[in-house]
């Protein structure tokens, strides 16, 4: 197996050079990095990680924490992490919470335990202050969920503008009873989201109407199960907007199950554009966040902070754009 000392000898440079090569240090002449790169790429040569995580006091780990790790919307988001973190040498550590508290306190223990060098959450299962308290400590940065008045570093859309946009959109076709499911009301994500739909309604002059607010699970199942329950109630509603698509997909289900169409009967909209958007029937009217991007800034934005940089800000707002598709239907008569 070759070593360190091969590398150098092969590249004709000191030991110490090609250890700043492997560790990306910029005070290395291009020709001279180039050679050396040339050199472990001929003799196949991979660095002792333990070795230079015991000069460097860098594991090269990152944890990325999630809430639903069968939730499809995250799949674009690491990618986008992976691409950035594969760049600067980094591995990935994949955790799901649950959105369980006690789970992301042990992960944020492996930071202090010097196992990952930082971590990215999905998730805001622990406290604010707490969190807040370990974000001064520990680079950490959220991506798509948010406390409110803090500086932990964030990368997200404007939630509130991008659901007022698509429940405005079906407004404009003309539908004035509008079935609302907000997801969990404990996520600050989902309250900002049902605050800009109520803001909707009223800037329209509309009355909101708490029976047709519904908050569940931010799944299939819970998307089901809501509307199941309030079509057995016999509300009257012509449109409906989910805070996430895994919800719409299952509302769908449910209003097809009770014999109901849509569009025809019931406009449907989501938020997320997650894959399944496109390949369920109908194709889902939806916002969509740039999850790529989501993923790729949130990893550069860690890495500033692993690397003692100042952020120049703490929050990212990142650009969405509405996907009108088969489930909002056409224009309808006012009610």
């Amino acid at each position: 197996m070759p070593t360190i000392h091969d590398v150098a000898r092969e590249s004709g440079v000191s030991i110490s050079t090609v250890s700043r090569v492997i560790q990306g240090a910029s005070n290395v002449l291009p020709e001279t990095r180039e050679r050396v790169e040339e050199a472990i790429r001929k003799l196949d040569y991979h660095p002792n990680r333990l070795a230079q995580q015991f000069r460097t006091q860098q594991t090269k780990n990152i944890l990325v924490i999630v809430p639903s790790i069968g939730n499809t919307f995250y799949s674009e988001i690491l990618a986008g992490i992976e691409s950035v973190a594969n760049k600067h040498d980094y591995a990935l550590l994949l955790v799901d919470s649950h959105g369980k508290g006690d789970i992301e306190m042990r992960c944020c223990d492996m930071l202090a335990q010097k196992l990952v060098d930082g971590i990215i959450t999905f998730s805001t299962g622990i406290q604010k202050d707490k969190l807040k308290q370990l974000a001064r400590q520990y680079p950490i940065v959220i991506a798509c969920r948010y406390f409110a008045d803090t500086t932990i570093p964030n990368v997200t859309i404007d939630n509130i503008k991008a659901i007022k946009d698509i429940t405005g959109y079906l407004l404009n076709l003309g539908h004035r009873r509008v079935c609302y499911l907000a997801g969990p009301s404990d996520i600050l994500l989902y309250q900002d989201r049902l605050g800009g739909f109520q803001e909707a309604l009223r800037e329209r002059g509309l009355k909101v109407d708490p029976d047709l607010i519904l908050h569940c699970d931010s799944s299939i199942r819970g998307g089901y199960d809501a509307v199941s329950a309030l079509l057995n109630a016999r509300r009257d509603f012509t449109a409906l907007v989910a805070s996430g698509d895994t919800m719409a997909i299952g509302a769908i289900r449910a209003l097809n199950d009770a014999g109901l169409k849509v569009p025809e009967d019931v406009a449907v909209a989501g938020f997320d554009d997650i894959s399944m958007s496109t390949l369920f029937t109908p194709t889902l009217t939806t916002v969509r966040q740039p999850k790529y991007q989501i993923g790729a800034r949130a990893m550069e934005k860690l890495l500033d902070l692993i690397s003692g940089k100042e952020l120049s800000n703490w929050r990212d707002v990142l650009n969405y754009e509405l996907v009108i598709r088969e489930s909002s239907g056409g224009l309808v008569s006012a009610k």
